[in-house]
């Protein structure tokens, strides 16, 4: 996430951990402090699920900790419950980028805002499930599995919301997007962890701490099924990658051109005020170009201009960037938006001469960007033009091939010094 942070991540985190210290006094007053050595090992296991944490793609994390925490919210309380989730997160140990984290190592925001979240999201949830249960323990079965299950959902909707928040605040990207990249895939598994927290909290009520060891470890399985949801999208991402690295080998003049489009097409978006997913965006920016693997090496680079019939098999690349694309199920609008990259508002464009509304707005944005950089860098047949030269063409194509008022904001952006290649 990174070590320096906005002074509102920081006011963010400062409330985070006001309300966790309001909760905490709150539950040390009501509630009576309930501690045996099978407690103790309960710490342990929940120290051991915390230390297991899977990354998602906006650089969050999400961990198992909350199948072990619900049992302790349940039979030691909610103070057992902010106990356990303050010690299970500040003593776990972790992997990432191939260097093992830890309280002394990692950010201070991180560790300030990961404990409060799980103190807020643990004692909320067992305070819940005591005022259901009217703090006088479990009545029936029926009901005990009603009010977990519900206390489970606390925790669950608390904990995602204030992670969510946080990436907000660190990230800048729309709330949506952040659903949907890092829990949308997780729900399912997330919900099982909840059954199976509950069947955790039977058992030791049934059978003692035995059960509970025995029942933790096939628990702990249940980790890989969540790092499988984002490792296959990662290895889709990578081979996609891999393609427009080797487009890069073929036609050594585009190198460097994916990553601009990419930042460009996000400060673009950003300074438009539009509402739309960041991440597809993003996407699509890096892999635009893709469908150009499939092009002759003789015409990509070319040291003369194109003849007709050359520049046909060029205006295919869209095309192409969508056949290669079109099987990946969560690019799906990323590949809407390449194949439309260079339409143009008054139907002069290609692959299929969509005018206006037609084109959808991420196209828009990545067009406008694309003959920026492109004109700005060299060619085999010609040599990169200045940015005033690039800025002259814009304008002279707003309101005919390019949306004016993207080309408005792009020449702000560009003015005020904001794009630097």
């Amino acid at each position: 996430m990174g070590s320096s942070i906005t002074k509102e991540t920081k006011f963010f985190l400062l409330k985070l951990s006001f309300i966790a210290i309001f909760l905490s006094a709150y539950i040390i007053d009501k509630y009576p402090i309930l501690l045996n050595i099978d407690f103790f090992i309960f710490i342990t296991l929940t120290v051991i699920a915390e230390s297991l944490v899977i990354f998602t793609p906006r650089k969050g994390g999400v961990t198992l900790g909350f199948g072990v925490i619900l049992p302790i919210s349940v039979i030691y309380g909610p103070y057992g419950a902010i106990v356990s989730a303050a010690l299970g997160t500040m003593l776990a140990v972790y992997k990432m980028d191939n260097k093992y984290k830890h309280i002394l190592n990692i950010e201070f925001h991180k560790t300030i805002g990961n404990t409060a979240n799980y103190i807020i999201s643990a004692g909320l949830s067992s305070i819940v499930y005591f005022m259901l249960n009217s703090g006088v323990g479990i009545s029936t079965i029926f009901n005990s599995i009603i009010y977990m299950l519900l206390a489970s959902l606390v925790f669950i909707a608390s904990n995602m919301t204030i992670t969510g928040l946080f990436i907000i605040k660190l990230t800048d990207f729309e709330p949506k997007e952040v659903w949907k990249e890092n829990f949308s895939g997780l729900v399912p598994n997330v919900l099982g962890v909840s059954a199976i927290s509950i069947i955790i909290t039977m058992a030791y009520l049934n059978f003692g701490i035995e059960s509970i060891i025995i029942l933790f470890f096939p628990y702990l399985l249940i980790r890989y099924s969540f790092q499988l949801v984002f490792d296959m999208r990662q290895s889709y991402l990578n081979t996609i990658k891999a393609l427009s690295s080797a487009l890069e080998e073929k036609d050594p003049y585009t190198k460097g051109h994916s990553e601009r489009v990419e930042k460009y097409s996000q400060m673009l978006a950003k300074e438009s005020g539009a509402k739309i997913d960041m991440q597809q965006l993003q996407y699509a920016a890096i892999f635009h170009d893709i469908g150009k693997i499939g092009i002759m090496d003789t015409i990509l680079n070319k040291p003369g201009k194109l003849a007709p019939e050359e520049f046909e098999f060029i205006k295919e690349h869209p095309s192409k960037g969508v056949h290669i694309l079109e099987n990946v199920t969560f690019l799906k609008k990323a590949t809407e938006i390449i194949g439309a990259h260079h339409e143009y508002l008054d139907g002069s464009g290609y692959p299929k001469g969509l005018v206006a509304e037609e084109i959808p707005y991420e196209s828009k944005i990545i067009t406008v960007v694309d003959i920026f950089d492109a004109v700005t860098t060299d060619r085999p047949y010609r040599p990169a033009m200045s940015h005033q030269e690039a800025i002259e063409i814009l304008k002279s194509e707003s309101g005919k091939k390019l949306d004016p008022y993207l080309v408005e904001k792009f020449i702000k952006l560009h003015d005020e010094g904001r794009l630097i290649q």
